[in-house]
C-alpha cells in the first residue's frame, strides 16, 4: 500500500534472487591467494593523489580507491565496489576486498572460514566466466577453470555478455551483441538446459532461464524446445517470464503456463497483456489481473490496480482503463484501510492516466487530502519489529505530501505544489521524488525555478541532473535532448559543488553525456568527477570514478 515500503521490499526481493544465484562453491585455483594485505597509509599518498590530479586516469583513480578501502578498519557488509572492480578485470583486488567484507561477517556471526572462501569465489565466478569468454576462450574451458559453476553462474554471466547489466554497474548504452557473443550465449543456454534436466536435480527455474537466453537471441524454436522439457503438472506459483520470452512464445502460451503452474504473481499478467497482439484477449487478461489485485488478502492491492489501469491506457484500451480507474476510485472509498490517504491518491493517479474528467481526478485528490491525519503523533501502524509508526515520524507524511504535490503539478497547479513542499523533511530528495516525468515540461521548469529559493546550490544541481536523465530516458525526443543538453551545460559552467553531492552530480552528467552522444559534456563531467573523488578521498567515490573513466577507454579524450 505504501510505495516507499513497496520499493524496499522489491529491492530486497531482487537482492535475494541474486544472492540465491550466488551461493557457495569451491574456490577457483587462480584466486586462492589475495595479494592485497591490509596496511597503514604510506607517506607517498600525497604524492599519488597529486600525480592523479595532474593526469587523471582509470588506473590511478582505482588504485587510490582500493588503497583507501584496504586502509579502512572495517567495510560495509555489502560492497558494490567488488563487482565494479571485477567488471574492470581487477580480480585480485576484488577478491581482497570481498575477503575483508566476509571476514568482518565471520567475526560478527561466527561463519566458518571455508564458507567465507566459497562465498567470495561464488560472487566472482560470473565475472570470471564472462571475462574468459570475452577474451576468446571456449565455454567448456572457462567452466573448467572456474570451479563451482552452475546454472545460476552461467545465467548471470550470459546476461553480462549480452549487456543486460546484471550488476547494475555498466554505464555504456546497450548494443547488439557481436555474432561470436551470440553464439557463446546460445551455447550457455543449451548448457543450462542440460544441467537443469539432470535426473537427480531437475530445476524448472533454470530451464526458464535457458529459454530466456534463447528468447533474447530471437531463437524461438530453441526456446520452445527448452520449455517443452519443463515437468508436466509443474507447480510454480511464482512463475515469471520476461517480455522477450512472452513475445517469442506468444501471450496465449505464456498464460497457459502461468495457469497450469498455479501462478500467483499477478503482475505477470500485466506482462502477458503487454505482449498480447489481440485486443480482446488483452482486455480479458487485464480484467483478470485487476480482479486478483482487488481480492488480495487483508487490503486490496491498490498499486497493482493502478498499474493495470496504466497498462490498459498504454495499450490504447481507453474504455477499459477508464472503467477500471473508476472501479479503483470507488473501492478506495469503501475498502478498509489503515491509511485511506494512499488509496485515494492512487485513485487520483489512475483516473488521470485513464483520461477521466478533471473533476473526477480532483475529487479523489480532495478525498486524499481530507484523509491526512491531523495529529502528526497519531499511531498509524504497529510493526512486530519497529513497534509503533507515527504519522509524522515514519516518512509516511512526507510521502503523502510529495504525491499530492506531484498530482497538483500534473494538473497545472504549480504554486499549490510548491506550497505543499514547503518545510518538508529531506527537501532535496523529497523534491527529486516529487518531480515526476509525467509533469508537463513547462510546469517542471516553473517548479525548478521555485526550488532555487528553497534548495542549496548543490541540491538544486543534483535535482536538475537527475531530472534531465529521467526525462531523456523516458522520452528521447529532440525537445528532451535539447533540454537535457542545455541543463548539462548550465551545470558544468556553474561553480564546483560541495563534495557531498559532487560525485553523484558529475556521474549523472557523465551518463547524460553518453546518452546524448555528446563527448564534450561527457569529457567535462568525467574531469569534474575525478576532481570530486580525489577531494573526497572516499574509497567508493574513487573506485566508481575510475570505473566511469574505464568505461570511456580509461583515459580522458584530449581536446
Amino acid at each position: 500500500m505504501f510505495r516507499a515500503i513497496f520499493r524496499y521490499l522489491t529491492a530486497g526481493a531482487l537482492a535475494g534472487v541474486i544472492a540465491l544465484l550466488l551461493l557457495t562453491s569451491a574456490p577457483p585455483r587462480h584466486l586462492s591467494q589475495p595479494h592485497l594485505p591490509q596496511t597503514e597509509p604510506s607517506r607517498h599518498d600525497k604524492t599519488s593523489f597529486a600525480a592523479c590530479r595532474r593526469v587523471p586516469s582509470a588506473q590511478c583513480l582505482t588504485d587510490l580507491g582500493v588503497a583507501q578501502a584496504m586502509h579502512r578498519r572495517s567495510l560495509p557488509g555489502y560492497l558494490r565496489e567488488v563487482d565494479i572492480l571485477a567488471q574492470m578485470g581487477r580480480f585480485e583486488e576484488a577478491r581482497a576486498l570481498a575477503m575483508r567484507v566476509e571476514s568482518g561477517k565471520q567475526r560478527a556471526q561466527e561463519i566458518p572460514p571455508e564458507t567465507i572462501e566459497a562465498s567470495v569465489n561464488r560472487r566472482l565466478a560470473p565475472h570470471l566466466l564472462a571475462a574468459a569468454l570475452r577474451g576468446g576462450g571456449n565455454l567448456q574451458a572457462a567452466m573448467a577453470d572456474t570451479p563451482g559453476v552452475d546454472t545460476g553462474v552461467l545465467y548471470i554471466g550470459a546476461l553480462d555478455l549480452l549487456g543486460r547489466h546484471p550488476y547494475d554497474t555498466n554505464t555504456a548504452p546497450e548494443e547488439r551483441p557481436a555474432d561470436r557473443t551470440r553464439a557463446v550465449v546460445s551455447e550457455i543456454a543449451a548448457t543450462i538446459a542440460t544441467l537443469a534436466q539432470q535426473p537427480e536435480k531437475p530445476r524448472a527455474n533454470a530451464l526458464i532461464h535457458a529459454a530466456e537466453l534463447h528468447a533474447a537471441l530471437g531463437q524461438r524454436d530453441r526456446a520452445m524446445a527448452v520449455l517443452a522439457a519443463l515437468p508436466q503438472n509443474m507447480e510454480n506459483p511464482l512463475l515469471i517470464m520476461s517480455e522477450d520470452l512472452i513475445r517469442i512464445i506468444g501471450a496465449p502460451e505464456a498464460l497457459r503456463m502461468y495457469r497450469d503452474a498455479g501462478g500467483q504473481r499477478t503482475s505477470f499478467l500485466l506482462a502477458i497483456a503487454e505482449a498480447e497482439t489481440d485486443g480482446t484477449r488483452a482486455t480479458k487478461v487485464l480484467e483478470q489481473a485487476f480482479s486478483e489485485f482487488q481480492a488480495q488478502k487483508i487490503f486490496p492491492d491498490f498499486r497493482g490496480m493502478e498499474n493495470t489501469v496504466e497498462r490498459a491506457a498504454a495499450l490504447g484500451l481507453d474504455a477499459l482503463s477508464l472503467r477500471l480507474a473508476r472501479a479503483l476510485a470507488e473501492q478506495a472509498q469503501t475498502a478498509p484501510s489503515a491509511l485511506p490517504v494512499f488509496p485515494h491518491l492512487t485513485a487520483a493517479r489512475a483516473l488521470l492516466s485513464a483520461k477521466a474528467p478533471e473533476a473526477e481526478v480532483r475529487a479523489s485528490l480532495a478525498r486524499a487530502e481530507a484523509a491526512i491525519p491531523g495529529n502528526p503523533n497519531k499511531v498509524v501502524a504497529v510493526g512486530a519489529i519497529g513497534g509503533a509508526y507515527r504519522w509524522g515520524k515514519s516518512g509516511l507524511a512526507s510521502e503523502a505530501r510529495r504525491d499530492i504535490a506531484t498530482m497538483q503539478a500534473r494538473l497545472g497547479d504549480v504554486s499549490e505544489a510548491v506550497h505543499i513542499m514547503e518545510g518538508i523533511d529531506q527537501p532535496v530528495f523529497a523534491w527529486n521524488d516529487m518531480l515526476s516525468a509525467d509533469i508537463p515540461l513547462d510546469a517542471l521548469n516553473d517548479l525548478l525555478a521555485a526550488s532555487e529559493n528553497i534548495l542549496p546550490d548543490d541540491g538544486q544541481a543534483y535535482l536538475r541532473a537527475q531530472l534531465a536523465q529521467r526525462l531523456l530516458s523516458r522520452s528521447d525526443t529532440e525537445l528532451m535532448r535539447t533540454w537535457a543538453r542545455a541543463t548539462a551545460h548550465d551545470l558544468l559552467e556553474a561553480k564546483r559543488f560541495d563534495e557531498a553531492r559532487a560525485g553523484v552530480i558529475y556521474a549523472t552528467l557523465a551518463r547524460l553525456g553518453a546518452q546524448l552522444g555528446d563527448q564534450d559534456i561527457e569529457r567535462q563531467a568525467l574531469s569534474r568527477l575525478a576532481e570530486a573523488a580525489l577531494a573526497s578521498r572516499d574509497h567508493g567515490d574513487l573506485i566508481r570514478a575510475g570505473f566511469y573513466w574505464h568505461q570511456t577507454t580509461g583515459k580522458m579524450p584530449q581536446d
